[in-house]
């Protein structure tokens, strides 16, 4: 847990902002009913993919809940992101790996992704069992291939056999992507809420344990993130 009232200067959005994706709806976002268990079923798919998506780079660094990396890294990044967002592939895929070698496995900073659904069904979808893959610590393995492999926002790409193929590939078991699931959205959505974040990727950053300051750079590449990030250990 980490402090939010009176710890997180919140700066001002540029609403406005080209890599970002409004987050308009958020307080009336439509709950999709998926209360039953997903059992994730085994064999291929013909859904097409993107690429096959490789989590090796993942491998060696502790995971926990929606937590990536070492619980003792001095600093904390905390990422708000909705599966079916473009620029929250974008990020995955241009700035992730850069943070991931230089500081995460490294053990300076840890991760948090706090996942929002605020595009539509499939983004309801795609959370619930990312969110339900964080229990078997297993979370980040999912979102890799579901941002790899992510199809036209509201297309309806996220099918239950597609979910089921993430899913499988990412090592996952049994899933409840039920009410625990959506319990848990709903707390990242009033976090997003009380620290007015209304966009996608969006960032807070400090110390692990708090507080945390707004961070929202002005585009998806690593060198607009690591200066911030290196300011946070104090290089």
């Amino acid at each position: 847990m980490f402090a939010y009232a009176d710890g997180v200067t919140m700066g001002n959005m540029t609403k406005r902002n080209p890599m970002a994706l409004r987050l308009a709806v958020l307080a009336g976002v439509a709950v999709v009913a998926m209360l039953a268990a997903v059992v994730i079923a085994g064999g291929g798919s013909s859904t097409p993919t993107k690429k096959a998506g490789d989590n090796s780079a993942l491998k060696g660094i502790p995971q926990s809940g929606i937590a990536l990396g070492s619980p003792k890294a001095p600093v904390t990044i905390v990422e708000f992101a909705d599966l079916q967002c473009p620029f929250c592939a974008e990020y995955h895929q241009n700035v992730f790996p850069t943070i991931l070698k230089r500081y995460v496995r490294t053990g300076k900073v840890r991760l948090e992704l706090r996942l929002l659904r605020f595009l539509g069904p499939d983004s309801d979808r795609l959370a619930r069992v990312a969110v339900a893959a964080a229990g078997q610590n297993r979370m980040w393995q999912f979102v890799g291939l579901a941002y790899d492999r992510q199809g036209r926002e509201n297309s309806g790409y996220a099918s239950q056999s597609f979910i089921n193929k993430l899913a499988s590939d990412a090592g996952l078991g049994k899933l409840d992507a039920g009410r625990a699931a959506e319990q848990i959205i709903t707390q990242n959505e009033n976090v997003a809420r009380t620290v007015g974040i209304d966009s996608t990727p969006s960032f807070l950053i400090g110390k692990t344990g708090g507080p945390f300051k707004r961070f929202q750079p002005s585009e998806l590449t690593p060198g607009a993130f690591t200066p911030a990030i290196d300011r946070a250990l104090g290089q």
